[in-house]
């Protein structure tokens, strides 16, 4: 399950710098589905999810670029959305949360 949700992520995040308008929202889902990932257990997808959405987002996307320079609020929403992924790694490495797995004792 995680690998599944961790491939879909970086799809998702690797078409969504070729889709024209919507490819931040696309970005966006990217995000969520490695979140996901990284809850259930993966590393190497809910890492690179969020660098190539982050890259896409600051480098590959100039209308968005001049709009987060105005606006406080969409940096902060990206910013969260980008750093999403490696709070949940955290989480799931620490045993707070964990996707998909039974606690044992």
């Amino acid at each position: 399950m995680n690998k599944g949700f961790g491939i879909a992520a970086l799809v998702l995040a690797i078409i969504a710098i070729f889709v024209p308008f919507y490819g931040l929202w696309v970005s966006g889902i990217a995000c969520a589905l490695a979140v996901a990932a990284a809850l259930a257990g993966d590393r190497i997808f809910a890492v690179a999810t969020p660098i190539i959405a982050g890259v896409n987002t600051y480098f590959l996307s100039p209308a968005i670029s001049y709009v987060l320079t105005q606006d406080r609020t969409g940096q902060l929403i990206v910013l969260l959305f980008l750093a999403a992924p490696f709070v949940a790694i955290a989480l799931n490495a620490f045993g707070a949360f964990r996707i998909g797995s039974t606690a044992t004792r």
